[in-house]
C-alpha cells in the first residue's frame, strides 16, 4: 500500500504580524515581516482507501463518503477544501489523517500550517499519478491563504504560510511588484535560537476577529491607525535590517519597540493571564515577551538567555503556563 506522509513547522512573530494582510502593505511606504519557525508541526499522512475519508486526529472527528461530498465536508472543511483544490473525483479515493502539535487557537498559524502540508502531501501523492503536475511554493502559499479566507470569510495575510514552508527565519517584504521572501537559517542568529521559548497560556484566541477590525478601519481610511500602522511597519522594517546584519541585541531592542506599539494599537491583545506571565518570566530573568499572532491569548514568545531558561520556565509554569517548546526549526515542509 503506498502512503505519503507530510510534516511543516508552525511559526513565532517577532515583527509585522497583521501587515502581511493584503493590501494593507500597499498603502504603508515601509513595512515587512519577520518570522521564525518553530518545532510544533502539523503531520499529515495519505493513503489508499476504498472511498474517500478525512480523519482529524486531533479534533476526533472523521467522515467519509464520495469526492464530491467530502469536498463539501461540513465536519472538516478545511481539509474537504484543501482535497477540492489538488484533487479530482477521477483520481482514486484516498484516507487524509491530520495531527498538529500546535495547540488550537495558539497564535502560531495552526491551521495555515496545516493546510501547506496537506497541499504539500496531496500534490506528491497525485504525481504518483500524474507526474507532471506540480503546485510551486508561491501557487502553493496562495492556494492555501485563498481556502482559508473562503472557509473564515475573513482576510488572510501571507506570513503563516511562507513560515511552513521554508522553516528557518523568514523576511517577507513587499514591493508594489509582489510578495519577496528570503529565508535564513538558524545560524544567521544563533542567539535568537538559544534565547526563544514558547509557553502556551491555557487560552485560545481568534486573530481573524482582531485583524478584521484593523483591516475594516484601515479602509475606512481611520489616519490615526493608518499612522500607527506605518510606525510598525518603520520598527518591523529595521528588525529585518538587524537579521540582515546579525544584530541580536538591536533585534531585540526593535522587536520590543514593536511590541510596545502594538499594545497601543491593540489593547486586547494582552489578556490578564498573559500580562501575569510576563511579570513573572521577566522577574525570572526574561528579556522580554511578547503574544503571537493576534493576540487574546494563546502561546507567548519569552526571550531569555539560555542560562535563565530552567528559572523562566518554573516560573511562568507556576502561574499555570506551559513551556511547549524552543529553539527554531530549521526544516519547512517536508514530504516523504
Amino acid at each position: 500500500m503506498m502512503k505519503i506522509v507530510a510534516q511543516a513547522p508552525t511559526r513565532v512573530d517577532l515583527a509585522g504580524g497583521t501587515l502581511d494582510l493584503w493590501p494593507i502593505h500597499c498603502i504603508l511606504d515601509k513595512c515587512a515581516t519577520l518570522n521564525v519557525a518553530v518545532s510544533l508541526p502539523a503531520e499529515v499522512e495519505i493513503e489508499e482507501a476504498s472511498e474517500f475519508k478525512l480523519v482529524s486526529n486531533d479534533q476526533k472527528i472523521s467522515t467519509s463518503g464520495s469526492y464530491n461530498e467530502i469536498i463539501r465536508s461540513e465536519e472538516l472543511p478545511l481539509l474537504g477544501l484543501a482535497l477540492a483544490a489538488v484533487w479530482n473525483e477521477v483520481l482514486p479515493p484516498v484516507k487524509l489523517t491530520t495531527s498538529a502539535k500546535s495547540p488550537a487557537g495558539a497564535g502560531l498559524g495552526g491551521s495555515s500550517c496545516l493546510l501547506v502540508t496537506i497541499l504539500g502531501a496531496l500534490t506528491k501523492y497525485r504525481q504518483c499519478f500524474e507526474p507532471e503536475f506540480v503546485l510551486p511554493e508561491a501557487k502553493l502559499v496562495m492556494t492555501a491563504q485563498n481556502i482559508e479566507a473562503k472557509l473564515i470569510h475573513a482576510p488572510t495575510g501571507c506570513q503563516d504560510y511562507w513560515g511552513a514552508v521554508r522553516g528557518g527565519i523568514n523576511v517577507i517584504s513587499y514591493p508594489i511588484s509582489g510578495v519577496e521572501v528570503k529565508t535564513y537559517p538558524t545560524s544567521q542568529m544563533p542567539e535568537l535560537n538559544e534565547h526563544l521559548l514558547l509557553c502556551y497560556s491555557g487560552q485560545s484566541r481568534a486573530s481573524a476577529i482582531n485583524n478584521w477590525e484593523i483591516f475594516k478601519r484601515t479602509f475606512d481610511r481611520d489616519q490615526k491607525l493608518i499612522d500607527q500602522l506605518q510606525a510598525l511597519g518603520n520598527l518591523s522594517a529595521a528588525c529585518v535590517e538587524s537579521v540582515n546584519n546579525k544584530d541580536f541585541d538591536g533585534l531585540m531592542k526593535l522587536s520590543q519597540e514593536e511590541w510596545k506599539g502594538r499594545l497601543q494599537l491593540w489593547p486586547n491583545i494582552e489578556t490578564e493571564q498573559t500580562r501575569r506571565l510576563d511579570h513573572a518570566a521577566k522577574k525570572a530573568g526574561a528579556v522580554f515577551t511578547r503574544v503571537c499572532g493576534a493576540g487574546g491569548g494563546g502561546v507567548m514568545a519569552v526571550l531569555c538567555a539560555p542560562d535563565k531558561h530552567k528559572q523562566v520556565s518554573q516560573a511562568v509554569e507556576g502561574l499555570g503556563g506551559k513551556i511547549i517548546g524552543s529553539g527554531i526549526e530549521s526544516s519547512g515542509l517536508k514530504v516523504w
